[in-house]
């Protein structure tokens, strides 16, 4: 007889969800990072696992072993001129019973993901080329959107602006046209590089390090948020994390296009979170930290 009580339970939700975000944000390294969770500590983790559910994921997998974790940087990712060519990456993500409440077995969410290269994300800033009408194409018909901003990046803070008001001009578009709610729409903007100090010290108060460093993006944001009735959100994120206390020091080497320097500490931090909440629409404070 099956036991029942081993078996997880599909969790309600929407996991199709595009990546977007400017060159040398850290997409490719923060997906690895995720499908690999190094050093992950399951006895004190409300996560149970994290799988690659088909080949093409398990080259994520295979991407964090034989290059991350070698201290070496994987190749930016190329857009074909068909969006329908970039590969898609499923995960299943398992938590424990203690997660949910009233819940006595695991749950588990998947989650596909498709990863465009940073191109997509500068050139939104300009007037629509007939490519990049193919990807927003692609973007509408998604659940939700997961950008990643290099949290190092505040210069360009004016240009992340521009490019969310055609981004949600665009979108506006091609959701009405086809008689989608757009405040079902979710979009989660997740800083990257939280692991330095000027980002690590204000990881517990994303609201206020936006309004210091992005001001023009957060105010932009709140707009859109208003106009659609939709949940946009904040994260922060370390694909590389921290090792030590006291404080805790990146474990990065190399300025901006850093890689790993202590392979054996190493130890990512807030990928989960902007995933289960875009799944779920919901939070929990446990997953900021993993």
């Amino acid at each position: 007889m099956i036991n029942i009580s081993n078996i997880p339970k599909d969790l309600a939700g929407s996991g199709d969800i595009r990546i977007i975000g400017g060159r040398g944000c850290g997409k490719t390294t923060f997906l690895s990072a995720l499908a690999y969770l190094p050093n992950h500590d399951p006895a004190n983790s409300p996560i149970q696992s994290i799988d690659p559910f088909d080949p093409d994921t398990g080259e994520l997998f295979d991407m964090a072993e034989n290059i991350l974790k070698m201290g070496a940087r994987p190749a930016p990712t190329a857009n074909p001129d068909d969006p329908g060519q970039s590969p898609v990456y499923t995960l299943l993500i398992e938590l424990k019973p203690k997660f949910t409440i009233l819940q006595k077995r695991n749950i588990r969410i998947q989650v596909s993901c498709r990863e465009y290269g940073g191109e997509l994300f500068d050139d939104l800033r300009k007037s629509p080329t007939p490519k990049l009408n193919e990807y927003l194409t692609e973007c509408a018909s998604s659940s939700g959107l997961l950008i990643l901003i290099d949290g190092l990046s505040e210069i360009r803070d004016e240009h992340y602006a521009q490019a969310f008001k055609n981004l949600e001009s665009e979108l506006n578009l091609r959701l009405t046209a086809n008689n989608r709610k757009v405040n079902d729409y979710r979009i989660a903007v997740v800083f990257t590089k939280g692991e330095q100090a000027q980002i690590w010290s204000s990881r517990n108060n994303l609201s206020d390090f936006v309004s210091r460093k992005f001001p023009k993006t957060q105010i932009f944001l709140r707009t859109w948020s208003k106009k659609w009735g939709c949940a946009i959100d904040y994260f922060v994120c370390s694909a590389f994390g921290t090792m030590g206390n006291n404080p805790p020091r990146p474990n990065v080497k190399g300025g901006n296009y850093g890689v790993i320097a202590r392979p054996e500490f190493w130890k990512p931090f807030g990928l989960v979170a902007p995933i289960y909440w875009l799944y779920t629409g919901k939070h929990n404070s446990r997953l900021r930290d993993i």
